[in-house]
């Protein structure tokens, strides 16, 4: 399985509006932005993703509706997933992952919990990833995702994409 770790994109900042619940903050215009440039970037590398799995939280949903309004071709299978919802145990986000049959899948979520799980993953706690907005972590794994399965291929900020 390739798995394509995603941040979310740029969102209103906490605080900007007291009526916003965290789980409730939009992306900014820019965010916007950068979810389009992250499809079109994973497109033009080759990615073909089948599903995207997602936070439930408005800014990640919001970056997958972002990505797909400029995906070409046949647009991947969008899952919510409540393994994504920040403070999620590692075990359980790669136990919904191992009942998937796919080959590339993309996951979008939240600091600090992709990187923890992508730390994880890759079998060292003390990995210092940190994924910025927009970023995507690329890891490979030979079999099922579980702890010390996964190889870390790429480590992308949103420049890249640009």
């Amino acid at each position: 399985m390739e798995l394509y770790l995603i941040r979310h994109a740029e969102a209103v900042p906490r605080g900007k509006n007291d009526n916003v619940a965290d789980e409730d903050r939009p992306l900014t215009p820019n965010g916007e932005s950068q979810a389009r440039a992250v499809a079109s970037g994973l497109q033009r590398k080759g990615v073909a993703l089948q599903a995207i799995l997602t936070s439930p939280l408005l800014r990640a949903r919001q970056t997958v509706e972002g990505m797909l309004k400029t995906w070409s071709g046949t647009p991947p299978e969008v899952r919510v997933c409540e393994e994504l919802s920040p403070g999620t145990k590692a075990r359980k986000l790669a136990k919904a992952l191992r009942g998937l049959d796919l080959q590339q899948v993309a996951l979008v979520g939240h600091e600090p919990d992709m990187s923890a799980w992508a730390a994880w993953v890759i079998g060292s706690k003390k990995a210092q990833l940190a994924l910025a907005k927009a970023g995507v972590a690329h890891i490979s794994f030979p079999g099922g995702a579980a702890k010390g399965s996964g190889t870390l291929v790429q480590l992308l900020t949103p420049d890249w994409f640009v």
